[in-house]
């Protein structure tokens, strides 16, 4: 005939939570556990963490050929719209879009 199996101290208590010394408790309620969020890749990440360092050179380089169409086409504008108008394009293509 084989033998049974010992049961360890955690088999042998009762599911319901009464304790080991016979007293009966309530089991302590499970706290409610919310689910953690998983750091998003793309563009909500890069918005969230501080905006990229864009050269000043490559600021200017772009400003320049967009003076330059600007002049060509006889658009209105200034040295200042252009500047910000190449830092915003700039700021686009390495964010992903």
């Amino acid at each position: 005939m084989p033998k049974k199996a010992k049961l360890s101290v955690k088999q042998k208590a009762p599911s319901d939570g009464a304790a080991l010394n016979g007293n009966s408790a309530k089991p302590e309620p499970k706290k409610a556990s919310s689910p953690r969020k998983k750091p998003a890749s793309g563009k909500a990440s890069a918005s969230k963490r501080a905006a990229p360092r864009i050269s000043d050179e490559a600021i200017r380089t772009r400003a320049y050929f967009i003076a330059e169409h600007r002049k060509r086409m006889s658009l209105p504008g200034d040295a200042n719209s252009d500047w910000i108008e190449a830092r915003r394009q700039l700021l686009a293509e390495i964010g992903g879009s």
